[in-house]
């Protein structure tokens, strides 16, 4: 088990299917290192429809994960893949940057 802290900077699509073994849902996300001359970035996915909605992820959050490496073989190629497995906030949820100017102060 490893374990990174950082900021949430992006937040993928969910994806979802179906298989033989029943529905799935997954979602990738980056967390980057904080204060760093050359911030560490991880990629993690989300596997399972209730772990996605227990972490309840969003861009700007400062997180502490423990996470799993593992890989899986398909035809020969392996794929890598960090999965979390609890997710600590560090920070409340921010609240969405604004896009509006503020008004003109009136004369």
């Amino acid at each position: 088990m490893s374990e990174c802290k950082g900021k949430i900077v992006s937040i993928g699509e969910i994806h979802t299917g179906e298989t033989q073994r029943g529905k799935w849902m997954s979602q990738q996300w980056v967390v980057e290192e904080q204060g760093a001359l050359y911030p560490e970035r991880w990629a993690l996915e989300t596997f399972g429809e209730d772990k996605v909605k227990e972490f309840d992820l969003h861009v700007g959050e400062i997180v502490q994960v423990q996470y799993a490496s593992r890989s899986t073989e398909k035809n020969g190629h392996f794929y890598a893949s960090n999965r979390p497995l609890t997710v600590t906030k560090l920070t409340a949820t921010p609240i969405a940057e604004q896009t509006t100017q503020p008004a003109a102060q009136q004369a």
